[in-house]
């Protein structure tokens, strides 16, 4: 991906931020999600499935938008309320890749990331907090935050790690290296 269209997602992601009224935390967190979907997909090897390089990225800085303060009181669950939002803001390339972001989407069919954009979205939330962490480490933390969905979270650990060995697995770096790319 190139420079200047990386520019023009971060700063059409900015707008929707500023226009939602994003908390710092919640900023944070979503350019972070958005680096690390740039650095998986530039290290993409040649052969791997077809992905639209810019819907991922957008759908990484994107993912949570349904966590607006804009939205508070709605009972549905932020990814619902991600995809309606980007449904509504025209970016419907967006809409799969925030509504099976979750960490516990891996457990139901219906909602488990399909293609290889909602995997590599899925994978680049799983791995970026306020910091690149691991896996592991994310789960906890989310597990900490919302301790009712704890045992959830646990369970849907190992269909994560499945799915983060599968995106690693098309790209020229592992896991392990993902901070020191993501910079």
């Amino acid at each position: 991906m190139s420079t200047a269209l990386s520019t023009t997602l971060s700063t059409k992601a900015e707008r929707l931020f500023l226009r939602y009224r994003y908390p710092d935390w919640l900023v944070t967190h979503s350019r972070l999600v958005g680096r690390i979907a740039e650095a998986l997909l530039a290290a993409r090897r040649p052969g791997a499935p077809a992905i639209d390089a810019e819907a991922v990225v957008l759908a990484g800085y994107l993912h949570d938008i349904g966590r607006s303060p804009l939205l508070v009181g709605d009972p549905r669950d932020h990814t619902v309320l991600s995809a309606l939002v980007l449904a509504a803001e025209g970016l419907a390339s967006c809409v799969e890749p925030a509504r099976r972001h979750a960490i516990y989407t891996v457990l139901d069919p219906a909602l488990a990331p399909r293609t290889a954009a909602d995997k590599l979205v899925y994978v680049a939330d799983r791995r970026g907090g306020q910091t690149v962490e691991t896996l592991e480490e994310r789960a906890r933390d989310t597990a900490r935050r919302h301790p009712r969905y704890a045992a959830e979270i646990a369970r849907a650990i190992p269909f994560a790690q499945a799915l983060e060995r599968e995106v690693f697995a098309e790209c020229d770096f592992a896991p392990a290296e993902l901070a020191e790319r993501v910079g």
